[in-house]
């Protein structure tokens, strides 16, 4: 096994400091590639504790079948954004354009080829009677041309940062046969966001509650690296070539490690042996995975529902993360101290609390919390 280190960089500051991506590579016998990174949101560090507790036991490894890739913080402008004490980089402050740092992919196929994407249409009809091996690797190609002449197209006029910071992480990313992204989301249980397809590998990770994704494109990395598959998929069905799914090998995973702004080392640990865990049954790490006991329990996207404060003040919580509720019970009162008055927050539907607002202190049409709905027993 060998270990290979790479700084990426990615921005110089007005007074010449240079900030940049640390990435580590393990490399051994052909087998699975996979990439892990964490804290493309600056306050979202628990990540960077399982990364780096995962460099560790990687590093104690004699065999890995395959490559794993982890980058403990691929958004260092994230990390170095705050406001006083406040870790505050989930966008980026200094551009004139500013959005949430993972809504910053590009969905780099269409079904007819348009601009720097990669033509579906196009691609099938060229490959239609191709093996698997031949089109696995002219996709990867092709995406990869994708995001070179997506970023060349742009660079002349100068790049913004969340540009040149998806164009390199997508770029990084198309070689994986899986691919894992580590978040946090205020105050949180675990939990984590990935396909249908995916299903049966998520319990690996024993993350007990999975919110599942559709087709919808958000600019999520999850969805900017398996969506083209899935398409590509559709595509071939269409043409009338059917190929399951499972033969292209790939799975995407966006891993929920509980609350923004924290870390300890007894979740470092414990995280990082949720990747070993999934390593291990995908082959990736040699011995015997761990298939855990008990239930599992899956949300739609659709289901997963959203609420914003009603008007300003500040919350005080009935119900607190990982509580059930029930439609019609209030969730939380927005007190409105300088009239004298609680404004109600009302479930509208029953579920489970999944994460709430790290701060107490609300502006109108800023989310509260995020209640998983129509919850389902996987398996």
């Amino acid at each position: 096994m060998q270990m290979t280190r790479e700084t990426i960089p990615m921005r110089v500051t007005a007074s010449g400091a240079q900030q940049s991506i640390h990435v580590f590579r393990f490399t051994g016998e052909p087998g699975k590639n996979v990439y892990i990174q964490a804290n493309i949101h600056g306050p979202e560090i628990a990540g960077i504790g399982a990364a780096h507790d995962l460099i560790r036991i990687l590093r104690q490894q004699k065999t890995i079948h395959g490559s794993i890739t982890v980058i403990p913080s691929v958004n260092p402008v994230g990390l170095d954004t705050k406001f006083g004490t406040y870790q505050v980089g989930y966008a980026d402050p200094n551009e004139t354009v500013v959005g949430n740092f993972n809504r910053i992919y590009q969905l780099l196929v269409s079904d007819k080829a348009a601009g720097e994407k990669v033509g579906l249409e196009d691609f099938v009809a060229s490959h239609l009677d191709s093996d698997l091996e031949t089109i696995t690797r002219d996709f990867k190609a092709a995406l990869r041309q994708a995001v070179i002449a997506f970023q060349q197209s742009r660079e002349k006029y100068g790049l913004r940062h969340g540009v040149k910071l998806a164009c390199t992480i997508q770029e990084m990313a198309i070689e994986a046969d899986c691919l894992i992204d580590l978040h946090t989301a205020s105050v949180a249980q675990y939990h984590h966001f990935t396909f249908k397809e995916c299903l049966a590998a998520a319990r690996y990770f024993g993350i007990r509650h999975i919110v599942q994704l559709d087709e919808t494109f958000s600019g999520v990395l999850d969805e900017a690296f398996l969506q083209p598959w899935l398409r590509l998929q559709q595509t071939y069905a269409k043409a009338g070539r059917e190929i399951d799914f499972t033969d292209f090998d790939k799975e995407a995973f966006t891993l929920e490690f509980g609350d923004a702004d924290s870390i300890n080392r007894s979740d470092m640990q414990t995280d990082a042996e949720r990747i070993v865990n999934y390593l291990r049954a995908k082959g990736v790490l040699e011995g015997e995975a761990t298939d855990p006991e008990g239930a599992f329990y899956v949300c739609h996207t659709d289901d997963y529902k959203r609420y914003y404060a009603p008007t300003g003040g500040l919350i005080l919580w009935n119900k607190q993360v990982g509580e059930e509720v029930q439609a019609g019970e209030v969730i939380a009162a927005i007190l409105q101290a300088y009239q004298e008055t609680e404004v109600p927050v009302v479930a509208v539907e029953s579920g489970v609390i999944n994460n709430i607002s790290k701060s107490q202190v609300v502006h109108e049409g800023m989310t509260l919390c995020s209640v998983l709905t129509n919850i389902q027993k996987l398996g």
